[in-house]
């Protein structure tokens, strides 16, 4: 739920929430808060979310031909999933 909350919902909601505060507190001006240009910052937000999957994609996981294996229950503690890599596999 974190990595979502992270990779998607901040990005898209950032852009508005910075123009909301900006124009409400800072500006004082009630009628460009409700009226802004909301398109404007949707699409930012977009191109947020966008620049964070692409970030994640580049930066995160392990090379392609590993080998996946599960999360398991281990003397009632839970070993997390890893993926062993190619070269390192036995024959």
């Amino acid at each position: 739920m974190t990595r979502v909350f992270f990779m998607y919902i901040i990005p898209i909601i950032l852009p508005s929430l910075l123009f909301f505060f900006w124009a409400t507190f800072i500006r004082k001006d009630y009628v460009l808060a409700r009226t802004g240009p909301w398109f404007r910052l949707l699409i930012a937000g977009l191109g947020l979310m966008v620049l964070s999957l692409t970030t994640a994609a580049i930066l995160g996981g392990s090379a392609p031909g590993g080998q996946y294996k599960a999360p398991y229950l281990m003397d009632g503690k839970i070993i997390p999933g890893k993926v062993t890599p190619k070269n390192q596999l036995r024959k």
